[in-house]
């Protein structure tokens, strides 16, 4: 008997974990153990569609690119932060070369391109760092060139949908 209470209880318990986590409008917490969904929006500059991952958790932020072998044309990783200021990245575990643009109330402030990975073998403590010039509150990271095939320039508006 207490074999079958404890079922009943641990059943019930289940369903209403359930229906908590899984009613419409619900939204479900990111979980370490649950395999996560790639949100991916759509920025616009100059008229070209970028296709962005976003990175808005301090987790997401410290991962960013690294451990990726490629990024696919035409797509991107935007880091969204708080409020604005000279965030610094690096190149860790980044296997391709990128273009950093650097963004302001969607304005296009500072960019630098063609940022290489790391030498096979380099140290963490050893990797360049890369900042804009100045304050921001997003960052979008994509393969190196992309700047110049979609003609970014500083001053340039973006616009984002999903």
């Amino acid at each position: 008997m207490k074999k079958f209470t404890f079922q009943a209880i641990l059943l019930i318990a289940i369903i209403a974990v359930s229906l908590y986590f899984f009613s419409p409008g619900a939204s479900i917490p990111r979980l370490p153990f649950l395999p996560q969904v790639i949100t991916e929006n759509v920025l616009q500059i100059n008229g070209s569609n970028i296709k962005v991952e976003i990175a808005d958790t301090p987790q997401e932020r410290s991962k960013g690119l690294g451990g990726r072998d490629s990024l696919a044309t035409g797509s991107g990783m935007l880091f969204v932060f708080e409020k604005a200021d000279k965030y610094s990245f690096w190149m860790k575990e980044v296997k391709f070369a990128l273009d950093f643009i650097y963004i302001k109330d969607d304005k296009v402030v500072d960019i630098i391109e063609n940022v290489s990975p790391p030498e096979a073998g380099q140290k963490d403590e050893n990797l360049p760092i890369y900042q804009p010039k100045v304050e921001v509150d997003k960052v979008l990271e994509v393969s190196a060139g992309t700047v110049k095939q979609f003609n970014v320039n500083k001053g340039d508006i973006v616009k984002f949908s999903q």
